[in-house]
C-alpha cells in the first residue's frame, strides 16, 4: 500500500481507543477502501471480522454475514432472518473488543430504506454492552451521504468519525514509478490518474506506450473494458452515460454543448449528470474566484478521461485485436489530452509547503472566453496568485508572462486592494529573456520540469 498513511493512522487510531467506534469510510469504486481497512484490520491486536455485502438484499446478506461470523469463531452458524439477529448472535459470542467491517453497505441502503434504522437499533440497543466497533464501508457516495452521515439518517449523531478516501494526488502517484522522470510521470497520471486499482495495472519495465497497448487497449485486459463495467454495475441506460461521458472527454464541457453532441435536449440531461456527479465520476468545475457561478462539467479521473477520448470510440477497431493504429492516434495527440493533466500537477505544486506562495484555495479562472490554468488565493493575506502551464515542445517566452499580466485587472477577487503574484509553468523551460525578466520581478516565478521536481520532494 503506497501512501495513505493519514488515512490508515486515523482508521487504527480510532479503533484501538477504549469506547466503541462507529466509522464510515466512503469513496469511488477501485480507490483503495478494502485495502485500508484490512491493513488497519492486520494491525490491530483484537478479533475482527471483514463481511463484503452484495446486492441480493438485506436479508440474504445478513445470514450471510452470520455464517462468517460463525466460521470466525469456529461455532454452529445461527438461524438469523436480518442483521438484528446477527448481531445479537455476534454479542452473545463475543467477549471483549472486537472490529466489524461492512464493506459496500451502500448496497444494504439501496435495497433496503430501513436498514440505517435497523442499524440504529444494533448500534444502540444491541451493541450497546459491548466493545464492538463498526466500520462501513460504501462506494455510492450519494448513499453513504445520505443513509448514514446526513441528518435525516437514523444514524446521524452515532457515527464516531468519518472519512472521504480520494484518489491520490501526483505526489503520490509518483511513488508509483520511482525510475521513471518527472515527464513521463506525468504523462502517466493523465492515463491513469489516481486510482491505485488502475496504477497497478501498469508494468514498470515497459515503456509508456507499450503499457498502453498492453493494459488498456488490449481485449481482455483489465482496463480495456473497466469504465463500462462501472457503468453498468453503477446505472441504468449505460449507453446514455457512455455518450454523455465520451462527449465530455471531448471537449464539451457545458450542458448545451454536451446536449448538441449526443444529440438530446438539454433539459433531459441534469438526472445523468447528477447521477454522475454522485458517483464521484464527474463534477462540476467553477472559476476559483466565484464557486457560485456557472460551471463546466468536467471528468473527475484522469484514466476515464483518456479511456473516453481513445478507447471508447475505437472499441469496433480494437475488438478486433487491431491495437497499432489506436496506438499510434495516441502518440499523436497524447501531448494536447497531457496538457490538461499538467494544469492539474501544477495546481498541486503550488499548494506543497515547498512553493513560495501560501494559498489557501486553488483552481482555475475564466471569464468572457479569457482563462487562467492556475489561480491561487490567500484570503488572509490577500494574494492572488496568476499562473500558466505550458506542456509544449519548445520553451516559453516573454509574450506569456505579457498575456498573463494583461488579465490580471479582469479577475474581479478584493478589487485593488491585493498582492498580485505570478507564477509559469513550463516542460520546455523559458528563453533567456524570460529568465532575465524574472530577475527583475521578484514576482514572477519560473517553473520548469526540474524546478517542478523540487516540490513533490
Amino acid at each position: 500500500m503506497i501512501n495513505r498513511e493519514n488515512e490508515l493512522e486515523w482508521l487504527t487510531s480510532h479503533l484501538s481507543q477504549e469506547d466503541r467506534q462507529l466509522l464510515v469510510l466512503y469513496g469511488r469504486r477501485r480507490v483503495g477502501k478494502t485495502t485500508l481497512v484490512t491493513t488497519a484490520l492486520k494491525n490491530l491486536n483484537v478479533t475482527s471480522i471483514y463481511y463484503l455485502c452484495d446486492q441480493r438484499g438485506s436479508r440474504h446478506n445478513a445470514r450471510r454475514f452470520a455464517v462468517q461470523c460463525a466460521e470466525a469463531f469456529d461455532d454452529v452458524s445461527p438461524d438469523v432472518d436480518d442483521f438484528a439477529e446477527a448481531f445479537q448472535y455476534l454479542a452473545d459470542r463475543v467477549n471483549g473488543p472486537c472490529v466489524i467491517a461492512l464493506d459496500e453497505f451502500s448496497y444494504l441502503v439501496a435495497d433496503d430504506e430501513t436498514i440505517p434504522s435497523v442499524f440504529q437499533t444494533i448500534v444502540d440497543d444491541v451493541l450497546a454492552e459491548t466493545e464492538i466497533s463498526l466500520v462501513l464501508l460504501g462506494s455510492s457516495i450519494s448513499m453513504m451521504e445520505e443513509g448514514v452521515l446526513s441528518y435525516e439518517s437514523p444514524l446521524y449523531g452515532r457515527r464516531t468519525g468519518q472519512w472521504e478516501l480520494a484518489p491520490l494526488s501526483f505526489t503520490d502517484v509518483r511513488a508509483f514509478f520511482p525510475n521513471d522522470d518527472i515527464q513521463t510521470q506525468i504523462q502517466i497520471y493523465s492515463v491513469l490518474g489516481g486510482v491505485p486499482a488502475y496504477l497497478e495495472q501498469f508494468d514498470t519495465d515497459r515503456s509508456l506506450f507499450e503499457n498502453i497497448e498492453q493494459a488498456i487497449l488490449s481485449k481482455g485486459a483489465f482496463l480495456y473494458e473497466e469504465p463500462e463495467f462501472l457503468l453498468r454495475q453503477e446505472l441504468r441506460e449505460p449507453a446514455t452515460y457512455m455518450a454523455i461521458l465520451e462527449a465530455i472527454a471531448g471537449g464539451a464541457t457545458r450542458v448545451t454543448e454536451i446536449a448538441t453532441e449526443i444529440d438530446k435536449d438539454a433539459s433531459s440531461l441534469s438526472r445523468y449528470l447528477k447521477n454522475l456527479t454522485q458517483l464521484a465520476i464527474l463534477e462540476q468545475e467553477h472559476p476559483v474566484t466565484d464557486p457560485d457561478g456557472r460551471g463546466l462539467y468536467h471528468l473527475t479521473d484522469d484514466f476515464l478521461r483518456f479511456w473516453f477520448r481513445y478507447v471508447a470510440p475505437n472499441q469496433g477497431t480494437l475488438e478486433q485485436g487491431q491495437t497499432e493504429p489506436v496506438r499510434a492516434a495516441i502518440a499523436e495527440t497524447l501531448p494536447t489530452h497531457t496538457s490538461r493533466t499538467f494544469e492539474t500537477v501544477c495546481q498541486q505544486a503550488v499548494q506543497t509547503s515547498a512553493f513560495p506562495v501560501s494559498c489557501s484555495r486553488v483552481g482555475r479562472w475564466w471569464y468572457d472566453g479569457e482563462e487562467i490554468d492556475v489561480v491561487g488565493l490567500n484570503q488572509h493575506t490577500d494574494t492572488l496568485l496568476l499562473g500558466e502551464c505550458k506542456w509544449t515542445s519548445t520553451p516559453v517566452g516573454r509574450s506569456l508572462f505579457d498575456e498573463l499580466t494583461a488579465l490580471e485587472s479582469a479577475v474581479r477577487w478584493h478589487g485593488d486592494d491585493r498582492d498580485v503574484k505570478y507564477v509559469l509553468f513550463s516542460r520546455a523551460g523559458f528563453n533567456d529573456e524570460l529568465w532575465a525578466v524574472a530577475d527583475e520581478h521578484p514576482t514572477l516565478y519560473l517553473y520548469g520540469l526540474n524546478e517542478l521536481t523540487s516540490l513533490f520532494e
